[in-house]
């Protein structure tokens, strides 16, 4: 599909952002995160840590804890609710020492996935 068709089929499943994953050799490497009217709104340039595991995660009740204000825009783009804490149905977006911030997934149990996403730049995009 080309960017015009994957942004109708957005529209006709209720969703108004676009996330579209990269890859390197098989592996996630950038997200870029875009408005139904096409504009580019965030790229994340990435690594992933995957393993085979049932998520247990209910998209609809997902929240996001952050420490990093760079990446509070991502309740914006998803439509989650940015909270300071959560006990279940959450991503945590945590500070990291070598890297800009990790992306974990917190279950419905509570219980942090094995799955993260490690953030290695992120270039902002400003829709002036």
């Amino acid at each position: 599909m080309n960017m015009r068709e994957l942004l109708l089929k957005a529209l006709e499943v209720d969703e108004y952002n676009l996330a579209i994953v990269n890859e390197i050799k098989g592996n996630p490497s950038r997200i870029s995160f875009y408005s139904n009217k096409g504009e580019l709104l965030l790229t994340l340039l990435i690594g992933a840590t995957i393993e085979n595991e049932k998520m247990n995660i209910a998209p609809s009740q997902l929240k996001i804890v952050s420490e990093v204000d760079e990446l509070n825009v991502l309740g914006e783009i998803f439509d989650f609710d940015l909270v300071d804490k959560a006990e279940d149905n959450y991503i945590l977006i945590s500070k990291s020492d070598d890297s800009p911030a990790r992306i974990h997934f917190i279950n419905k149990f509570g219980d942090r996935l094995n799955f993260q996403i490690n953030v290695k730049k992120i270039i902002e995009v400003s829709n002036d």
